[in-house]
């Protein structure tokens, strides 16, 4: 059985080769697999860590060939449901002038990742895990919000921590109202909370770190992240609160960079938390130092995901960080106090 569990949408980006053009000119596209929970499980399973992906991909050939993607990097596709009355939902990525990559698009009607049932969960999945991650995007459409919410009862009911990626993407969403009051009432489930400051923002109304620790505090998440683009990563638990810096890189753009540093928390947790009967209890436990490790280390990776194009293609092995990490300078960090 698998250690970690990572549930929700895996989909096809459609990447604009043409930089500088908005959706309605780009004319040239590749293909690439993605989807937030889905990039984490490859993540995951490149830095040696067994793992499972829950979801629904459709019947079709792109929702076939996605599970193949998974199960080519030994992604336990055994909770993976396949529908035949679906489709495989699309996202539609601009590249700007400057070489950044945004979400223009996304599919919506009768697409896989939403159609997830309860009854599609195999619970026994979750008797042996260690672990469940997961996106606010599996929350937006029924049945899948059904699921998820199941999900997160079964990983609590075992014993599981719970990581959590909200992931914002206000598109899909009905309003951002509806996007940020669902994802401000499911924030006290999580044991670990990765955001990005314009999360921070969209949920607190600041961009201010003091603003991260209250949401910590009011709750209960015992480990928070708030990642800082090139500038490293915040971190806050128990044991302390601090910045590491991140690493100098050649640049060539950031798909799936924060889905890789999110795979390198969780599996630097797993490690820590491993022999541990009460999993929650050892999280809070874990030392400054060893946290400041395992985000310098969820650093690298995040940083070797922007060296090269697309999301899962770029995401690094685990000697890939032992010989990044051997042969660059380690960045500093600092002390934070609210």
């Amino acid at each position: 059985m698998a250690e970690a569990l990572c549930l929700g949408e895996i989909l096809v980006d459609w990447v604009s080769t043409q930089a500088g053009f908005e959706l309605e000119q780009a004319g040239t596209f590749t293909k690439a697999a993605g989807g937030a929970p889905a990039n984490v499980a490859v993540g995951l399973a490149r830095q040696g860590v067994s793992t499972a992906f829950i979801g629904c991909v459709s019947a079709d050939q792109f929702g076939l060939w996605l599970k193949s993607v998974l199960e080519t990097d030994g992604v336990d596709t055994s909770g993976t449901v396949v529908d035949a009355e679906s489709h495989t939902r699309m996202a539609y990525v601009v590249t700007t002038g400057s070489g950044d990559r945004k979400l223009a698009e996304f599919s919506r009607i009768s697409v896989a990742d939403s159609r997830l049932l309860r009854s599609d969960l195999k619970e026994q999945m979750f008797h042996k895990a260690k672990l469940l991650h997961f996106g606010s995007i599996s929350l937006i459409e029924e049945p899948a919000a059904d699921a998820t919410r199941f999900a997160l009862e079964l990983a609590k009911k075992n014993g599981l921590l719970i990581s959590y990626d909200p992931n914002v993407r206000i598109g899909l969403w009905p309003s951002s109202e509806i996007c940020r009051k669902t994802i401000l009432e499911t924030l006290h489930l999580a044991d670990i909370l990765k955001i990005n400051l314009d999360e921070l923002e969209f949920l607190t109304g600041s961009r201010e770190l003091e603003a991260a620790m209250k949401l910590q505090q009011g709750n209960g998440i015992k480990l928070l992240i708030v990642t800082l683009d090139s500038s490293g990563a915040f971190f806050s638990s128990a044991a302390g609160s601090e910045i590491v810096q991140g690493f100098t890189i050649d640049f060539v753009e950031a798909t799936g960079a924060g889905d890789g540093f999110v795979a390198g928390v969780l599996t630097g947790v797993l490690a820590s938390v491993k022999d541990a009967k009460n999993k929650a209890e050892a999280l809070s436990a874990i030392s400054l130092p060893t946290l400041r490790s395992i985000v310098q280390r969820a650093n690298a990776i995040g940083a070797l995901a922007c060296t090269k194009p697309g999301a899962i293609p770029a995401l690094p092995t685990a000697n890939d960080v032992k010989n990044f990490l051997e042969t660059m300078k380690a960045p500093s960090s600092a002390s934070f106090r609210l």
